[in-house]
């Protein structure tokens, strides 16, 4: 129990995460992620570069029960410099591609982090400037910059909540999605849209 709290405690540290103490309210609480809308097409003209998106990885920590999306380099760190072992999370695989700074068109996909730091949510915001708002969750980084709407040759991220565990999983693939809501997960709805990334 001692390990997995000085876990908890230092991961926003770990993660270059900050983070601000907010009482939960209510630990059952399944933030609506059903902002991304689906829409027409753009033209080329109207997308942001391809070519200058990175991809964004999933990892899981056993010791919460919990997933997380990034960059490689920046969870590749977290398990280095901590300062005792196992590693603090799993890699789980390409996720997405997404842009690392804002482009023409795309908007900002927030991590939010549970007041504890054993979940974490991602959501859409307006801009940069203006995290979304999820009761029990303070807002974290940036993790990439994607679309609100189903635009420029761009798929859903999906989410799935297994409610139980706290834990949130995100995929662009509709298989992995279906099979965790047949195995008791509930629907979290699309967090954004993204590039496939394969």
């Amino acid at each position: 129990m001692i390990a997995s709290f000085k876990f908890l405690m230092v991961l926003p540290a770990l993660l270059g995460i900050a983070t601000r103490a907010t009482p939960v309210i209510n630990r059952g609480i399944l933030p609506a992620v059903h902002s991304a809308q689906e829409m027409s097409p753009r033209s080329a003209s109207t997308c942001a570069d391809p070519s200058l998106a990175t991809t964004i990885f999933q990892a899981y920590s056993g010791t919460n029960t919990a997933h997380i999306m990034d960059v490689r380099y920046r969870l590749v760190n977290a398990d280095s410099i901590q300062n005792a072992a196992p590693a603090l999370w799993t890699f789980q695989g390409a996720v997405f591609k997404g842009w690392r700074t804002q482009q023409p068109f795309t908007v900002p996909l927030f991590t939010l982090i549970s007041s504890d730091n054993s979940d974490s949510v991602f959501i859409i915001g307006a801009d940069a400037q203006t995290p979304p708002v999820v009761s029990g969750f303070t807002p974290g980084a940036i993790v990439a910059w994607v679309y609100d709407t189903a635009v420029c040759d761009s798929v859903p991220l999906m989410s799935a909540v297994l409610a139980a565990k706290t834990d949130h999983y995100y995929t662009t693939d509709p298989d992995d999605h279906a099979g965790l809501l047949s195995a008791g997960w509930t629907d979290g709805g699309v967090a954004a849209f993204v590039l496939p990334a394969m």
